[in-house]
């Protein structure tokens, strides 16, 4: 597996190199090729979608559910009034998504994007969900008692990545824990999160 993510790697730097040429202006739409191989990963075909990159090398879309808004206190600031006096959050039913992976397949994931010439950190998600209850929970921001608000709160995945194709991103995850992940486009401004789970 981290024989292709390195060939994955290195075919989307060709990729972007031919896209300056005149003449890839005019060729179909790029796809990523291994060159030991007739092997070729298309594009998602539509933006805000995610294809997994299995280890037999074989595509996979995720799964993509409807994440909904919840507003509450802590625990803590119930009881003894102390800790977050507002937490919100994103939930999902159901306590795994239907995609898994083990820690050591090498995770990868060629995602669609309106533009790919914008910095992928600033368009593209990838973050831990919490279990709870058969729920899968998002924290994205919080108030403390003293009026302290924080945003941008989510347990964010690392990831290294490429440019793919005419409007994609290869990412590959780095440190990944087993557990529940979402990823969402956030150009968007959609509630459509594609999930995947990590198993041992």
């Amino acid at each position: 597996m981290k024989k292709t993510l390195i060939l994955l790697l290195a075919c989307c730097a060709c990729i972007r190199s031919q896209a300056q040429t005149p003449e890839a202006a005019a060729a179909p739409e790029p796809s990523a090729t291994r060159t030991d191989s007739t092997l070729t990963f298309p594009e998602p075909e539509f933006i805000g979608q995610a294809l997994a990159i299995r280890p037999d090398n074989r595509t996979e879309q995720l799964v993509q559910e409807s994440l909904a808004p919840r507003h509450r206190s802590s625990t803590g600031q119930k009881l003894f009034g102390i800790g977050k006096d507002h937490i919100d959050e994103m939930t999902l039913k159901g306590a795994q998504s239907p995609v898994r992976f083990r820690k050591s397949d090498g995770i990868a994931f060629i995602i669609r994007v309106p533009d790919n010439l914008i910095d992928p950190m600033s368009v593209i998600s990838v973050f831990r969900f919490k279990v709870k209850k058969k729920m899968r929970i998002a924290e994205y921001a919080s108030v403390g008692t003293f009026g302290d608000r924080q945003r941008n709160t989510l347990e964010r995945q690392p990831f290294i990545s490429r440019r793919f194709g005419s409007s994609s991103y290869l990412i590959i995850l780095k440190g990944v824990e087993t557990g529940e992940y979402g990823i969402t486009v956030d150009a968007l401004g959609s509630l459509n999160v594609s999930t995947f789970g990590v198993d041992e």
